[in-house]
């Protein structure tokens, strides 16, 4: 036995010319009211009331809203076929302009886009691609109706079973007692591993520019599990500007990673401010957090075992890399230069809601040139001041009253003073 559709669900049919006629002659002639027309015409009632006022030929502007409200319904409202036919004609033509739109050149424009550049419907819309002028839904509904390809891309969704929340138990067991050893060590005044609730608020509000989580990307692994190709990508990425840099290193290694660290601070150190980087052995070694922290006077912050979401960013650009480099690939014939390659692509590309539609481009270079204006005004205040200090120092030997000694007053030296 079938169960009966809720009056919301059911769908009932359009409206048509020879439904307006009709509707005019109950209305007008009849002085039927709105639910007896719709239950004759098996309609909606709402669909009745806006066919209506689209087709009513009286006008009331000079009237307030009481006064419109205290006449009887049907003397306000006189419908007229001709009028809501016009009006249904024209948001039909309206309707039908977009499906004609959709030219070989544009399919062909708007697949490498999407296909090539790996940029979502959503990006090509806002930031009007190559004269692409159409909406992200309206790309998406010729991708449905098979007119254009859109390659598919999936994210998996994380799903916990029994083992691994056991397992994520134990590693915050492990990190209580990383927590009890750094008390000791910073009693002691040795290096520090920080926690991301040490972090300053300011940092999780992204309101600063300068501060990067770093993580890596392995290549793919052998039959047994084992993974042939050594060699990994280092990905940081700037909180506030989701700006992305890549540096292929050749291991895991620490001093390998430590490598490519220098490598990155070289270009990027002068807008370094902080790195928040996860649990992994390489960025967790003595060596690693030396460096970062005595030989670039630069905190680091470590994430909650098995707590990605506290790395979002640097995980969300990390799937934005495999669109480009595809997991169980090997990373030996890539190089340094197409990574740079692939990061540039990446961090030009629209950033709808985190961005409000710029680029991480666009912002990076925005957020450098302000922090090199005040480290310009930093200088020049420091330079006034010592001046001014300097200044009033000069003042203040002229100021000496040189008249209390007596120039004319014989000296007496006696002999045993003379050493």
């Amino acid at each position: 036995m079938t169960k009966k559709k809720p009056a919301d669900q059911i769908k009932y049919p359009r409206i048509h010319e020879n439904d307006r006629h009709l509707i005019e002659h109950m209305w007008n002639d009849e002085k039927l009211t709105q639910s007896e027309i719709a239950r004759k015409l098996n309609r909606s009632q709402s669909a009745i009331s806006r066919e209506l006022k689209q087709g009513n030929i009286f006008d009331f502007s000079n009237l307030s809203k009481r006064q419109l409200y205290n006449l009887e319904i049907h003397s306000r409202i006189k419908y007229s076929a001709l009028r809501g036919q016009f009006i249904a004609t024209q948001r039909s033509v309206r309707r039908g302009n977009g499906s004609k739109l959709l030219t070989p050149e544009l399919k062909e424009l708007i697949e490498h886009w999407v296909n090539v550049e790996h940029w979502t419907p959503e990006q090509i819309a806002e930031a009007h691609v190559s004269d692409i002028e159409v909406s992200a839904s309206t790309i998406r509904n010729w991708a449905k109706q098979g007119k254009i390809y859109l390659r598919p891309y999936y994210r998996k969704r994380a799903n916990n079973t029994d083992a691994e929340k056991v397992k994520i138990k134990t590693q915050y067991q492990k990190q209580r007692e990383i927590d009890r050893l750094r008390s000791k060590l910073k009693s002691q005044g040795i290096l520090v591993r920080h926690s991301i609730y040490e972090r300053p608020p300011k940092i999780n509000t992204r309101r600063q520019f300068g501060h990067w989580e770093i993580d890596l990307v392995l290549p793919a692994k052998g039959k047994n599990g084992e993974i042939n190709d050594k060699s990994a990508i280092l990905t940081l990425v700037e909180r506030k500007t989701r700006f992305y840099v890549l540096v292929k290193i050749d291991s895991k290694q620490s001093f390998d990673v430590i490598k490519g660290f220098r490598y990155f601070y070289k270009n990027y150190g002068k807008w370094v401010r902080t790195i928040t980087a996860d649990n992994g052995i390489e960025f967790m070694s003595w060596d690693f957090l030396e460096v970062v922290q005595q030989e670039y006077k630069t905190k680091i912050y470590y994430a909650t075992p098995s707590s990605p979401q506290e790395r979002g960013t640097n995980e969300y650009k990390n799937r934005e890399l495999r669109v480009f480099i595809p997991k169980k690939t090997t990373f030996r014939t890539i190089k340094q230069k197409d990574l740079e390659v692939i990061a540039d692509k990446i961090n030009r590309k629209p950033m709808r809601i985190a961005l409000q539609g710029s680029t991480p481009y666009e912002r990076f270079n925005k957020e450098y040139r302000n922090m090199e204006r005040y480290k310009e005004r930093y200088i020049k205040q420091k330079i006034k001041k010592y001046e001014q200090k300097l200044a009033e120092e000069i003042n203040a030997l002229k100021d000496v009253n040189l008249t209390d000694i007596d120039a004319d007053k014989d000296v007496k030296v006696d002999i045993d003073d003379i050493s």
